[in-house]
């Protein structure tokens, strides 16, 4: 049986409307970093490929350890793309790859296209189911520019309140927000960026990746 969202969330309303409906719920768990559009190996797997190599990522902003059971992911097309399990340390961050999201679907029977971030812009939203409801705890709408090769979108810092572009990888020199930064995706380690000016490559992200 397919995992759908609760049929109140079947609307066609953009998650942000729902998010602010719900602007009573005190989300500790956040979307923290998004890359919808890859062009290199991000899953470490030894091969690149489009949709095994999407991610996004959440971090825990509060105090106390999270039980990320209760948690998943899911994009505007209303179907759920991964669940979480485990445990997340106060000021840890989590990443989910395609390819992780692809094992989950098809472990669960249901429709296997992993993450499936599009890269015209999109939206992905963190859920929270509890015994009786289905709530919206973040999303994050993102836009065209952002979806680029190799460009990823997360706040600084970890848990801020501030979305910024990281396109070190392709260089964005438009001026629709947000707006480049020269910083470089870092999915599952903290953000290194202290300046949007810095200059770094591929490589030196990969040797900074803890495994």
């Amino acid at each position: 049986m397919h995992s759908r969202i609760h049929p109140r969330l079947r609307s066609g309303v953009a998650f942000a409307f729902l998010f602010l409906a719900a602007g009573s719920v005190r989300a500790e768990v956040l979307l923290n970093e998004v890359l919808a559009d890859p062009a290199s190996d991000w899953d470490g797997s030894g091969a690149y490929h489009s949709r095994d190599d999407e991610y996004v990522e959440i971090v825990n902003t509060g105090p106390d350890v999270v039980d990320l059971a209760e948690y998943r992911l899911a994009a505007m097309d209303t179907t759920w793309r991964y669940a979480f399990t485990g445990m997340l340390l106060p000021g840890q961050v989590r990443v989910v790859f395609g390819s992780e999201s692809y094992a989950w679907e098809q472990a669960t029977s249901n429709p296997a296209y992993g993450l499936r971030l599009s890269n015209s812009g999109g939206e992905i939203g963190l859920f929270r189911l509890t015994a009786t409801d289905t709530v919206l705890v973040d999303c994050y709408l993102y836009a065209d520019h952002e979806a680029e090769d190799d460009r990823a979108s997360g706040r600084v810092p970890d848990g801020g309140s501030e979305w910024w572009l990281f396109d070190s990888l392709n260089p964005y020199g438009g001026a629709t927000a947000p707006l480049g930064t020269n910083c470089v995706p870092t999915p599952g380690i903290t953000i290194n960026c202290p300046t949007p000016v810095e200059v770094s490559t591929w490589g030196r992200v990969k040797r900074t990746f803890v495994r």
